[in-house]
């Protein structure tokens, strides 16, 4: 073979790797889902145990909470008291990481989290917290007003615990199809980009936010018999771009996918960013529905705080003191 098809060759190699399309050979980890699902369970019995020596945690351990990297010990390590009723997790042995999504407690209050955790090595070397509380700041910045309802997550619209039959699943790279599909109808506030069936379901931060009437003026905003659905409210989102897009879970024995991104307003807007991580569920090659884990970004705050996003990405022009 000639030189230049060889390293031709190893570039896409390179790419389909970095996707975590990885093939069969590369697909293998040193730990698989009964794996992942034990480190999972004993990092949460840790963290409610206040005593980080109980979890397999690397040297290399990195923690953020809300894109703040908190010192080991701290954050949740301090303020998780115990978990909540409603508990799910997801594992991909390709991309090595794990998400638990769920309510945990925070004394007498609860808060709903999703936290993906990468494993190597049997050993847990990042953990990256989406935290929602009820008094968190809205999209306005004013405290309190966050999408928040713990009890309609629970037991209102849970997600489901499933596996679904082989014949019935789409691919690894039709997953990450679909779901981009969905960020990509935000962004050109078109309802027909979006794989997604009639009357599919939206859940942020355990706040269903579809099932109302659409007003005359948005007949046309997808929607199922005139009451709004996912592929709704794209043309009041005030988004310019979704951007930072990352995938970290492709679970396609329960066909869900995990990924987070973040909304980069319209310019000059006074809404904030929003940093959210979607928990997609695919039936039949089309989105039935997503759950949100979320909060509305500070504007001084620098986001997503991981690769390829690390450090500064995006921040508006003279922005000002980030401290």
């Amino acid at each position: 073979m000639h030189l230049p098809l060889v390293r031709l060759f190893a570039r896409v190699a390179m790419l389909v790797s970095g996707l975590g399309l990885a093939c069969p050979s590369q697909a293998q980890s040193d730990c698989n889902r009964a794996c992942m699902k034990a480190t999972v369970d004993s990092y949460l019995a840790a963290v409610v145990a206040h005593d980080p020596a109980k979890a397999a945690l690397a040297t290399i351990y990195r923690h953020t909470e809300n894109d703040v990297v908190q010192p080991l010990g701290e954050g949740m390590w301090k303020t998780a008291t115990g978990l909540g009723a409603m508990q799910r997790q997801y594992f991909d042995e390709v991309t090595r990481n794990a998400v638990f999504y769920g309510t945990i407690k925070e004394g007498s209050e609860l808060a709903i989290t999703a936290v993906r955790l990468h494993i190597e090595n049997r050993k847990i070397t990042e953990a990256e917290w989406f935290v929602g509380r009820k008094g968190d700041a809205g999209v306005d910045g004013i405290a309190g007003k966050t999408l928040w309802d713990a009890d309609y997550l629970t037991t209102g619209n849970p997600p489901p615990v499933r596996t679904v039959p082989a014949a019935e699943r789409s691919t690894r790279e039709e997953l990450v199809y679909i779901t981009n599909s969905y960020w990509d109808y935000i962004v050109d506030r078109n309802p027909a980009i979006v794989a997604a069936h009639p009357g599919c379901f939206r859940e942020e931060n355990g706040k269903k936010t579809v099932g109302t009437a659409l007003p005359p003026d948005r007949k046309n905003d997808g929607g199922l018999n005139g009451m709004s659905d996912c592929r709704s409210g794209s043309s009041t989102f005030n988004v310019q771009n979704v951007t930072a897009r990352r995938w970290h879970v492709v679970d396609v024995e329960q066909q869900v996918v995990v990924a987070s991104a973040l909304f980069i307003r319209e310019n000059g807007h006074a809404k904030r960013r929003n940093h959210f991580c979607d928990v997609f569920y695919i039936d039949h090659g089309k989105l039935r529905g997503l759950y949100t884990g979320m909060y509305y970004v500070p504007p001084t705050r620098a986001v997503p705080n991981w690769p390829p996003y690390a450090g500064n990405f995006p921040l508006a022009e003279n922005i000002g003191p980030t401290k």
